[in-house]
């Protein structure tokens, strides 16, 4: 099972540090992490279908751009963190 780290601003709204879930790729656990967290989160991180601009997902410290995107495969010793990046992801003052 892959863990999920939420950092800044989508820790706030995901209620939780971290969170197991069990998927093969990137797009597959995106999409899991839909379906169970509530709506605050599934606004603040998803425009519509698709991920918000915002919106960093790395796994094991490595950018998905940087990787085959949401295809991503995942292991179950995968660690996935979702943080955004930008003025948005800055606690206000």
């Amino acid at each position: 099972m892959a863990e999920v780290r939420f950092q800044g601003a989508i820790r706030r709204v995901a209620g939780k540090a971290s969170f197991g879930v069990d998927a093969g790729t990137v797009g597959q656990l995106l999409e899991a992490l839909r379906q169970v967290m509530g709506p605050a989160f599934q606004e603040f991180v998803f425009e519509e279908e698709k991920l918000r601009q915002d919106v960093e997902v790395l796994v094991n410290d490595r950018n998905i751009t940087l990787l085959d995107g949401l295809k991503t495969a995942l292991t179950p010793f995968d660690q996935v963190t979702l943080l955004i990046n930008g003025a948005r992801g800055f606690p206000s003052g």
